[in-house]
């Protein structure tokens, strides 16, 4: 199983594109729709909510503000 650059969707390796750069790395994009929006139009990947580094990215944001929320509780009980 494959890991897609853009997306992070796995599948396995007899499906999808795999670009070799002249450096020797391998890109592998499950669609192309992944592979337009990495090397076409050179779109982060973080911004789109279908993709796995967005749902990643989203859940550590949701954690920080759960532990900012918790720490200003502290501070308003200590004042009180």
């Amino acid at each position: 199983m494959v890991k897609c650059v853009f997306c992070g969707k796995e599948e396995h390796s007899f499906k999808g594109i795999h670009l070799i750069g002249n450096d020797g790395s391998i890109n592998y994009f499950c669609s192309s729709k992944c592979r337009k929006n990495a090397l076409k139009l050179k779109r982060d990947r973080r911004k789109f909510k279908w993709t796995l580094a967005h749902k990643e990215e989203r859940k550590k944001t949701i954690v920080k503000e759960a532990k900012k929320a918790a720490d200003k509780a502290k501070k308003d009980d200590v004042k009180n």
